[in-house]
């Protein structure tokens, strides 16, 4: 197929509200394509500052051609490059971490300081002038301790959009001065939008995450009991009120990087995100006391992250080719808990672990169907709606089209829109889109209390 003349035939014949034909789990010239036109654009978090603490700490981090270093210069500033030797092209650190008061590359020994210039290069003519060659940056942001980079040539106006519209949730959490204590690396073997529209959705959470579900309430709220989730939402919201904390929902669909943040209760009795819900760690930032809740941020396609009172989780999903995803999950305490005194790290990952290895094998089985010769794209359900955006999004994208990526959804037949919540009486719709963290569920919740709904 010459995929540039066909691909947008390809996206006309998909029908509203139903997964992808079976080329865009598998194809490797679509994967080449949405890297250019999909996530090359998006930014990526990496890591957390508390992996580079001294000057010279370094992380590598790969993805599609692209290796990117990230490194703490000796002015304690963050820095990235694109791991390429300005010489001939070979990849210049072949570590995934450490530290280094020089970069060298290993093929003809052409070395680079911390801040990616140019230092020492052998046997070059006279007029060779160093500043010329040195490593090529890349776009970095940092948000609460959070790194980010860009692929993209100069970057993305947007962060600073994300910025905004996401600390006034995480602030309270002051995640700047936490620290990564465990990561384990989850490799699934599927197309990285199945693993994308998994987690963006709960329809599978009963019948497939019976610890998870144990520990959210709005998972039952979704099946049944709303009036329960109800009214512990309403006394969150009060507590939250009177702390100047945010609550429920807020939806930015940006072009280029739509994003979600939220933050709600747990379920009444659990104080954080653990098998019974006692602590996990020492309270993080500005919290005094548990209040039983939860923030998550959905940030673009591939980064994710779920703050408790006493710790953070973070996810990073990487695509390593058409059908194998790297799923990177870190855990975060306080920056000053000590490990078998503060917290206990099979306590502290117990939650996000679990429900990660099922994962991994539901997505798994997902892309074995999608091979079968009898796959054909199946309706989302109206608790799927925030995996159908996800996938217009995708495909608005796709197909070149930047303006209005943002706003084109999905929902007919499943529901209503972010947009239009305001104008239904929604209260007994919401607990009926529960989903896991951005399901419209929350979403719906937050427009109902601020249009009265919720009586």
């Amino acid at each position: 197929m010459t995929l540039e003349s066909d691909i947008d035939k390809l996206i006309e014949r998909q029908q509203p509200g139903r997964t992808l034909d079976q080329v865009f789990y598998r194809s490797p010239e679509i994967y080449q394509l949405e890297f250019r036109r999909v996530l090359s654009l998006q930014w990526l978090y990496v890591a957390h500052e508390s992996e580079l603490p001294e000057s010279g700490d370094f992380v590598t981090y790969d993805i599609a051609e692209d290796s990117i270093i990230v490194v703490r210069g000796l002015d304690r500033q963050v820095r990235a490059f694109f791991n390429v030797c300005r010489h001939r092209g070979s990849q210049i650190c072949l570590k995934k971490s450490g530290n280094t008061r020089r970069f060298v590359c290993p093929y003809h020994a052409w070395g680079y300081d911390l801040d990616g210039k140019l230092v020492s290069a052998r046997h070059m003519p006279s007029d060779f002038d160093y500043a010329d060659y040195g490593m090529h940056c890349c776009q970095i942001e940092v948000m609460e301790g959070l790194i980010f980079i860009s692929l993209a040539s100069g970057g993305s106006a947007e962060f600073s959009q994300i910025k905004d519209n996401l600390l006034p949730y995480l602030k309270p959490h002051d995640l700047a001065r936490t620290k990564v204590v465990h990561q384990e690396i989850y490799p699934t073997y599927a197309n990285w939008k199945l693993v994308v529209e998994n987690f963006r959705e709960c329809y599978h959470c009963l019948p497939s995450h019976p610890q998870y579900t144990q520990v959210n309430e709005y998972v039952r709220a979704a099946e049944r009991d709303s009036e329960t989730y109800e009214a512990m939402f309403k006394k969150f919201e009060k507590v939250s009120e009177r702390e100047g904390r945010k609550s429920g929902m807020a939806d930015f669909p940006l072009p280029i990087q739509p994003h979600y943040v939220w933050r709600i209760p747990i379920r009444d009795g659990y104080k954080t995100l653990t098998r019974d819900g006692s602590p996990a760690g020492p309270l993080l930032g500005e919290f005094e006391e548990y209040d039983g809740a939860e923030t998550g941020a959905f940030i673009g396609a591939l980064s994710y992250m779920y703050a408790a009172n006493d710790h953070a989780t973070t996810f990073r999903f990487t695509p390593k080719n058409p059908e194998l995803t790297e799923v990177a999950v870190s855990w975060l305490v306080r920056e000053d808990a000590r490990e078998g005194l503060d917290y206990d790290i099979e306590h502290l990952k117990w939650m996000w672990d679990v429900t990660t290895v099922q994962d991994a094998k539901i997505i798994n089985n997902n892309q074995r169907g999608v091979h079968s010769s009898r796959y054909s794209p199946g309706p989302y359900s109206e608790h799927e709606i925030s995996t159908a955006n996800f996938i217009s999004w995708y495909l608005w994208r796709l197909a070149g089209r930047v303006e209005g990526a943002g706003n084109i959804r999905h929902d007919e037949g499943l529901g209503v829109g972010v947009a239009d919540a305001e104008h239904h009486g929604c209260t007994t719709l919401a607990w009926r889109e529960v989903g896991r963290g951005v399901d419209q569920a929350v979403q719906l919740v937050a427009f109902a209390v601020e249009s009265g709904a919720l009586e």
